[in-house]
């Protein structure tokens, strides 16, 4: 299978769903992991970026979006449509459309409007930890044992230097126990979780 990930910015996928990148890109399954933008330190998070998806056994592509113009607009669109017309994906992510940034809202109105047509399963991960306070509730849809890859999930993030040095421990402590706790609930030691938004299965 082929799967495209978007993410607004460096981190955003491998907080949300390294694990799951991990077990389908070791499953042979082809992952392309799309980032957007990057806000600040661009050649310092560009790099740890790409150390990520190496990690995760990805491939990255980076659209260099100026911060400034990550608006939901037809020109969004059509970037996102490109991609995904060009790697034809089985399955996509996104961020949560309830996310308190800004910026993974408009990525996701985006997917979700240049996906409109295409035969593919959609999906959102969680909210990034740390993130803003909403008045809304994710709703736990779809759930993916991450236990066997908790270690390339954290690696992943790890990667991310800059982020590690700027949040602290109890970052990598909130997002490591998300996937306990998500994992307590379907009774293995570590999960990850995802809305649906469309699922396609041939049968």
């Amino acid at each position: 299978m082929d799967i495209v990930v978007f993410g607004a910015h460096p981190d955003d996928m491998e907080i949300g769903m390294g694990g799951t990148i991990a077990k389908y890109t070791q499953a042979g399954h082809n992952v392309y992991m799309v980032l957007a933008e990057i806000p600040n330190n661009k050649e310092q998070r560009l790099s740890e970026a790409k150390k990520a998806s190496r990690i995760l056994g990805a491939n990255f592509l980076f659209l260099d979006m100026n911060p400034d113009d990550l608006v939901y607009s037809r020109k969004i669109v059509r970037n996102f449509d490109a991609i995904i017309t060009k790697y034809s994906p089985d399955v996509v992510y996104t961020h949560w459309n309830h996310d308190s940034h800004q910026d993974h809202v408009i990525v996701t109105e985006s997917v979700i409007a240049a996906t409109r047509k295409n035969n593919c399963s959609l999906y959102m991960y969680e909210q990034t930890i740390p993130g803003g306070i909403v008045p809304y509730g994710f709703r736990m849809q779809s759930l993916i044992d991450i236990s066997d890859v908790i270690d390339l999930k954290l690696n992943s993030i790890l990667a991310h230097k800059s982020q590690v040095d700027s949040n602290g421990d109890w970052w990598l402590y909130g997002i490591e126990g998300r996937a306990m706790y998500r994992g307590y609930q379907i009774n293995v030691k570590f999960a990850e979780a995802f809305e649906v938004i469309k699922e396609v299965k041939s049968i």
